[in-house]
């Protein structure tokens, strides 16, 4: 696909992730995201086949901006150990950006919430990618050099530990989406002394 065509994709997926964002994606019909990039609907077609590619393209999208993942856990992956030492892998620290990134992008995070609802329903075709999402999350997240307090010392006690702490800030996001009184970064911060009391995390914070 030449430049031109990865922009016009571009601007499909931008579309299509504001409209899901809005209506989810059973309100999500092929003609209004056209009409939003400007183009027809056989146009659009062109590019994805049906409806079922237009959520791909946006589950995509979600996972390519995934910057946390990339940037925070990527930068202590390639430390050395002894430099690691200094600069070590802390989950609260890991998730904080995790809170920051999401204030900068509000709609991918109406997105994730809305389609995350509609997908309990096992018949929707997002389904099966967050039912595994999670496990798979999990399953990476527990096998990372994290520095943490001494009884999380099992993957499976880190992959809990880090299903608790996803499970509040979901929360703290709907409420935040829903709420335009709420600071969300002042509010995770009170969520941080709650999920990592001090001075017990003194050092893994």
């Amino acid at each position: 696909m030449g430049t031109r065509g990865e922009a016009r994709m571009k601007e499909i997926a931008d579309a299509a992730t504001q409209v899901v964002a809005e209506r989810g994606y059973y309100g999500m019909t092929i003609q209004e995201v056209a009409d939003r990039v400007g183009i027809t609907q056989a146009g659009l077609l062109k590019y994805v086949k049906n409806k079922n590619g237009l959520l791909t393209l946006v589950l995509q999208r979600y996972d390519d901006t995934n910057e946390a993942d990339r940037g925070y856990i990527g930068s202590r992956l390639a430390l050395t150990d002894e430099q690691r030492e200094q600069s070590p892998l802390l989950m609260p620290e890991y998730y904080r950006q995790i809170a920051q990134y999401n204030l900068k992008r509000p709609q991918l995070t109406q997105l994730y919430l809305v389609l995350r609802a509609e997908a309990i329903d096992p018949s929707h075709p997002a389904h099966e990618y967050f039912a595994q999402r999670g496990n798979r999350m999990r399953a990476m997240i527990s096998h990372y050099p994290w520095k943490l307090p001494p009884e999380y010392d099992t993957p499976h006690k880190i992959g809990m530990l880090s299903m608790c702490i996803g499970s509040a800030m979901e929360g703290l996001q709907m409420r935040w989406l829903g709420e335009p009184s709420i600071d969300y970064l002042a509010s995770w911060a009170e969520y941080e002394d709650i999920l990592f009391p001090l001075p017990h995390w003194e050092g893994y914070r």
